[in-house]
């Protein structure tokens, strides 16, 4: 089946420029040369400085594109607003732009990029990723859809020995919008309402996603959260948004 196009990168770009306005850093990184096709590598910052950190990524899979929506939702709202004193936000809007302006999982070089980040030659959106990944964050939000889910879903590890209450909130809350996937196991591994808490340690994989190289550079929670395509696109986002407000009123009242 030929995999359908998402609006145009060019658009995203735009509308993320619209509402952040004069309030944040917007910063092309690097340019990716796709052909005569250029996509800028996007890194945005607001709050700089704020002494907790917390990164929020999309589009690492160009036919997710409910993460890269649910970042232009974040900014044109202005749902940051009530965190800026004491978070600085690190937001990476759309790690593939070719794959998610043709609508394809993986890059223009057929790579899945969310499997790359153990190699010593990356590809160049996982380089920059790594760059963007250099200090830690304390919250790493990573922004996904699953085909194959009839509900939401998280992954989550966590830096301390026990694992923290976060996830099971955050569900909780999602739960009132989106369905969440009642499955015993994905993959193998065991999940209890909606919540696998077993990503791998490093060196138990041969390859690494994003979220396990985010938490060898010392991210204190790592989250991939899960919408269902099988939902309209505003309740996908509605789903990501209030996972991501969640996430951060608990972490306000729990430092």
């Amino acid at each position: 089946m030929k995999p359908s196009p998402n609006k145009a990168f060019d658009d995203i770009v735009d509308r993320l420029k619209i509402s952040l306005g004069p309030l944040g850093e917007f910063t092309e990184v690097d340019t990716l040369s796709v052909g005569n096709r250029k996509y800028p590598l996007i890194k945005i910052v607001l709050g700089k400085g704020n002494p907790r950190r917390i990164l929020i990524s999309g589009g690492i899979h160009g036919d997710e594109p409910s993460g890269v929506e649910t970042i232009c939702s974040f900014l044109e709202n202005k749902l940051y607003k009530n965190f800026l004193d004491n978070w600085e936000f690190t937001l990476l809007p759309c790690i593939n732009p070719s794959g998610f302006e043709v609508g394809t999982r993986n890059n223009q070089d057929d790579i899945d990029l969310n499997r790359m980040f153990r190699e010593v030659t990356a590809p160049q959106e996982v380089n920059f990723v790594k760059t963007v990944l250099d200090q830690p964050y304390e919250l790493d939000l990573e922004l996904h859809e699953d085909i194959d889910s009839p509900g939401y879903y998280l992954y989550q590890k966590d830096k301390s020995a026990e694992l923290s209450s976060l996830g099971r909130v955050i569900l909780d809350q999602v739960e009132s919008i989106h369905p969440l996937n009642l499955a015993e196991e994905i993959e193998e591994v065991p999940m209890d309402r909606g919540l696998l808490s077993r990503l791998s340690e490093p060196d138990e994989m041969e390859w690494w996603p994003m979220a396990l190289y985010a938490f060898t550079r010392g991210c204190n929670h790592v989250f991939t959260l899960e919408t269902s395509p099988a939902l309209p696109m505003a309740v996908r986002v509605k789903a990501h948004l209030l996972a991501i407000q969640t996430a951060l009123n608990q972490k306000e009242r729990k430092p």
